[in-house]
This record gives structure tokens, sequence and C-alpha cells, in this order.
């Protein structure tokens, strides 16, 4: 077993085994003839005797490929002797090897990102209930490491949801343009092919055709494709990264699940965020292969090279392994997160009210101090009372030129964490939650 094997799930590595991979290449083949059959340029039945009878066996491709080391010519020559004699003159006509390649290609792509979504919208949902669930429960902010202003967790959460959904809206609108066929023959002129066939091939396939092409179709489709789950990957470590931050000692805010017998095999005591580090560290990967896409996007000479050839059959699998698995992973970590909320508040009380600097500030421009001597004032107090670990309402309290605008009731109202709750309602709605 390959290291990297536990990262792959087998619904995902079924999308790109070499029997997914020549199947398609079979059924590209007979659209093709199909196609042709449509527009009366090859008898009629031959498609149905192709369908009925075409095979191939792996070791047979094989076999073939170790005597001349070309992979189509190979898998042709292990399909043909299935072949009824009618088929024969038409099997593979006025096509090269990408015209395949490229569009069963896409096929895979497409079924691989289908998998993902579907991974999605579990993370999704799950995101969701926990957005309802904690949506009042507050939660220091924090901005720079440093504590900022109370937010909630349901919110906090509900960042990630929007991001999410972002992502899904993009995969969807821009399928058309990720999941390319072409049908255009040696160099991209329908020399030997008509281009009403293309069309109906990607057509019954459920792909979209490339508008031109030349012996392949241009990278830039995989570039935008394989950067945008790089990008799904890197909201994903993101998330981890908040876990992993909340998870710290001093914080403790959350907990992802823990196995019993699991953690550090030195020091008992430790839960460590195992799966939330493992997902950042995973997400590394896609992000460091977006380099090699866009390598195979720009390093084409003329109408053909095989610059990308090699690489894809490496980054477009390992790139979906990758995303599949942390999808998977990260949901079981939110599925089994312990919040305590009650810690949440514990951190919120740990400046003594100095988080509500703003909102002094803001009060104190209200009652017709100038901003800037307002937040100078504030900025001063806030940092004198956190040095010296004193409650920022009694810090206020010794300054007169606070206590002339500001009575003792209004700044305690301006110190309640709860006062950033006003507008979460608001925010929610826009989910529908």
């Amino acid at each position: 077993m390959l290291e990297f094997e536990k990262y792959m799930l087998p619904e995902m590595v079924a999308v790109w085994d070499r029997q997914r991979r020549y199947n398609g290449w079979l059924a590209v083949e007979i659209a093709v003839l199909g196609a042709k059959e449509e527009l009366g340029l090859i008898p009629t039945g031959i498609t149905k005797m192709a369908r009925d009878n075409a095979k191939f066996s792996i070791a047979k491709i094989d076999e073939w490929e170790k005597k001349i080391d070309q992979e189509m010519v190979s898998f042709l020559r292990a399909v043909e002797p299935s072949l009824p004699i009618e088929v024969v003159p038409y099997w593979h006509g006025g096509l090269t090897s990408f015209d395949v390649w490229d569009t069963s290609r896409s096929l895979q792509m497409k079924e691989a990102t289908e998998l993902i979504e579907r991974e999605m919208i579990k993370l999704f949902g799950r995101l969701k209930e926990m957005a309802r669930v904690h949506k009042a429960a507050l939660e220091i902010g924090r901005t720079h490491g440093v504590q900022a202003e109370p937010i909630t967790f349901g919110l906090k959460i509900l960042n990630w949801i929007g991001e999410l959904e972002r992502h899904l809206e993009r995969l969807k609108r821009n399928k058309v343009d990720f999941f390319v066929g072409k049908i255009s023959g040696a160099v991209g002129t329908y020399s030997n092919i008509d281009p009403r066939v293309e069309e109906i091939v990607c057509r019954e396939l459920g792909i979209s055709s490339a508008k031109i092409s030349n012996q392949i179709v241009a990278r830039d489709a995989h570039y935008a494709w394989l950067a945008q789950l790089a990008s799904i990957g890197n909201s994903l470590e993101k998330f981890a990264t908040n876990i992993r931050l909340l998870q710290q000692t001093e914080v403790s805010e959350v907990q992802e699940p823990f196995k019993e017998g699991g953690g550090s095999s030195a020091m008992p005591h430790k839960r460590n965020p195992n799966v939330s580090e493992r997902v950042c560290s995973l997400a590394r990967i896609p992000r460091a292969l977006t380099i090699v896409a866009g390598e195979n996007q720009a390093l084409q000479w003329g109408e053909r090279s095989l610059d990308e050839s090699a690489a894809e059959r490496v980054i477009f699998s390992l790139t979906c392994f990758i995303l599949h698995y942390n999808l998977r992973i990260f949901t079981g970590v939110m599925e089994g997160l312990k919040v305590d909320a009650g810690k949440m508040l514990e951190n919120i009380a740990l400046t003594r009210g100095v988080i509500s600097s703003e909102d002094v500030m803001l009060a104190l421009a209200d009652k017709g101090m100038s901003r800037d001597k307002a937040r100078s004032h504030i900025q001063r107090i806030a940092q004198q009372a956190w040095g010296r670990r004193e409650d920022f309402a009694d810090a206020l309290r010794k300054e007169p030129e606070i206590t002339a605008l500001l009575s003792s009731d209004e700044i305690i109202a301006c110190l309640r964490p709860a006062k950033h709750l006003k507008n979460i309602d608001q925010i929610f709605a826009r989910f529908e939650l």
C-alpha cells in the first residue's frame, strides 16, 4: 500500500482508475459512430453492432503498449478483434488520440466534481445546523490574533457557509467551461471529420463542445477547474486552522472529536486537533498542483506537444482524491465538534471590558466630543486599564472628561457584549436561517 492511499476514498478512486478511463474512450468512439450514422455519413446499424460487440481487456492493452509505447493505439488494437468486420472501416475514422482522450477526460472531471459537490453539500448542511444552534452564542472576535469585539460562534460558522455557498455556485456556473470535449481531428481543422459530429457527441455525453481547438482542448479550462478545486481546499484549510486556534489550551472554546487511545504517545493528557491539522497539511498539495496546471496551459508548442500529458495523469486525480477526502473528514470534525459556550463567555470577560472601547468612543462622539479626541482618550484609558488588569468601567469613571458626558449607567450600557447581537437576525435572514 502506498502511503497516500489512505487519502483515496473508493468512490473517487473508481472515477480515475484505468477501467473507467478506457470505458470512457469506448463511449466516445461509439458516440462518434452514432453521430456519423445520424448524419448519414456511415451505414445504418454500424453503431449498434459496435455497441453490442466492442470490448477490451486491460491485459491486452498492456501487452500492446509494451511493444509500441502508445496507449491509444494499444487500446484500439485491443478493441478491434471484437468488432464485426462491417464496423472496422469506420472505427476511429478521422479521429486523433486526444479527440477521444480529452472528451472522455471531461466525463471523468464531471463525475469527480459531482462527488466533490455531494461532500460539499453534506458539510454545508452540517454548518447550517451549527449556525442555527450557536446563532446567539457570544464569542470574542479576534483580529491579528488579538481580541477585537464580540461576535457569535454562529456568525463565525455563517461566514464559512457563505464561502462554501460561493464555491458551489462557481462550480455550477462554470461547468459549461470546465467540461469540454473536441472531435476536430489532427490540429483541429476537421479535415477528416464533419464538425457536426463534435456537437452531437458532446451533447450526447452531457458536456460542452469546444468552440475551437487544435489537437487538444486548450488547457485554460483545466487550469480554471483545478484552481477552483484548490480554492475549495483553501477554504477548508482556513476553517480547520480556526478550529486549531480555538482548541489551543489558552483558548479552549472548541475541541474536535477525540478517539480514546489517541493523542500524544508521550503525553497522555493531550488531545490534539489532529484531523484539522491533516486537512491543512493536505490542502497545500492541490494548491501547489495549480502551478503545474498553469505550466500545462502555457507550455504548448504550436498545435500540440506532450508537455501536459504525463503531468495531468497525476494532478487531476490527486487533486480530486485530496479534496474529496478533506471534505469528508472535515465534515466529521464538524459533526463531532464540542463547543464550550461557557469558555467563550469567560474569554470575553478576560479583558475586563476594554473590548467595548469602540462603543464608548462612539457614545462620547454622540455627546459632542470629536471622534478623534474620543479615540485618543479611550485608547489611553483602555491600554492603561488592560496593563493594570483593571475593570474598564472603573477606569472610565475616574476620568472627568468621560463622566462629564456619560453617566455610570451609560458607561455600563456601552460595555454589554449582548448589544453586539442586535443585527444578527438580519444577517442570518440573508441565508434563510
